[in-house]
């Protein structure tokens, strides 16, 4: 009787927004002790770390003491849109289109600390995806490609790349080694949640499995503010979790899970606990999904 497959080891990312308001060497500290690998990072925060005085060497040194590594940078947006526009969002002038000290910023922490991979959006409107975005996609996975990092598009229901079915085209029809999927809970299932296209996606393009449970209906009807706000632990909502797993697992699909819980109603709690609570439920979900092999 043979034995049964043995279990993909589960690799866990502390996302950025899971713990948004965290010093950096609280941050770090958290992530190891409750069995993250790495963390993820998000540029407006690096940006403000340096203005408070933190150095490159600062957040290595708190990075090695902890033997912690950052995963992933965020967030790219628009990477096909015209440089500096706004993003089609009213009331939201931060978010543009193709900012190129967002991708200086990308780079340059992957050169600097070795961060594998960056992850980049559509832009915020409902335009086709068309030959130029997949063209915008190419060129930015050989700017990446330069300084060894890997792009991972994730697509967003309000985004002009909203579902699995469009992430994949885009990524296929650019084609390129480093070029591959952020594949997000949240937006599957807000999206078109289609199981058997996750199933069969190409494994060596799921570069980044984002990981967080939600609310169906949503809280908010404005489905951006409902993301950033209104998350919850793994299990703790109504997203069918275990099935997005199962349809995971399998050989090929190497990606940590990077727990990215934007949850207000925790964000008071001390980060070491947020931290704990978000890889421990992480952790029983994973248990619980049924094997595919």
């Amino acid at each position: 009787m043979n034995a049964p497959p043995a279990a993909r080891e589960l690799r866990l990312v502390l996302a950025w927004g899971t713990v948004r308001d965290a010093s950096f060497p609280d941050r770090v500290a958290a992530a190891r002790r409750a069995g993250y690998e790495g963390i993820g990072l998000a540029i407006p925060y690096y940006r403000d770390l340096l203005a408070r005085g933190w150095k490159d060497r600062d957040l290595a040194a708190v990075l090695a003491e902890w033997d912690v590594r950052i995963n992933e940078v965020e967030v790219l947006f628009g990477f096909h849109g015209a440089p500096g526009r706004p993003a089609g969002v009213a009331g939201r002038p931060g978010l543009v289109y193709a900012d190129p000290e967002l991708e200086r910023t990308a780079f340059h922490l992957a050169d600097t600390f070795g961060v594998p991979f960056a992850q980049t959006v559509g832009t915020f409107d409902a335009r086709p995806v068309g030959p130029e975005v997949v063209d915008a996609f190419g060129e930015l996975c050989d700017r990446a490609a330069a300084h060894g990092l890997r792009v991972a598009l994730e697509f967003v229901p309000y985004s002009s790349i909203p579902d699995l079915a469009s992430g994949l085209a885009v990524v296929a029809g650019a084609d390129r080694g480093n070029g591959g999927l952020c594949v997000d809970s949240w937006h599957f299932f807000r999206g078109d949640p289609d199981l058997g296209l996750l199933r069969t996606a190409p494994p060596e393009r799921v570069f980044m499995v984002q990981f967080n449970d939600g609310p169906v209906p949503p809280v908010d009807p404005d489905r951006m503010v409902d993301a950033v706000h209104h998350r919850v632990l793994p299990g703790e909502g109504d997203f069918d979790l275990r099935a997005f797993v199962a349809a995971l697992d399998r050989p090929g699909v190497e990606a940590p899970f990077s727990v990215e819980v934007y949850c207000d109603a925790l964000r008071s709690r001390p980060t070491s606990e947020m931290a704990r609570r978000a890889a421990d439920a992480t952790r029983a979900v994973v248990a619980s999904a049924p094997r595919t092999l």
